[in-house]
């Protein structure tokens, strides 16, 4: 036999079958904003690390571009 379905809010337990469709409905939601906000977080992560990679690579190649200073000098005399 399975173990009847529950849920933990604040401290407390309820079973999935003692509740209205209303609140079914509500737990539902609850579970799909929690499903895209790990989704997001991992996108967020992701649009970070190529944030800095783009960083690094612009960092890299102004590095190379600057121009060097001019080492030959006229002498005057």
């Amino acid at each position: 036999m399975s173990e009847e379905r529950k849920i933990s809010l604040n401290g407390n337990e309820y079973k999935l079958s003692d509740l209205t469709a209303g609140q079914i409905s509500l737990v539902q939601q609850i579970n799909r904003c929690s499903a895209k906000i790990h989704e997001l977080e991992l996108d967020l992560g992701q649009v970070k690390m190529a944030y800095d990679g783009f960083i690094y690579t612009l960092e890299k190649t102004l590095v190379h571009t600057v121009p060097e200073p001019d080492t030959d000098l006229k002498k005057s005399a």
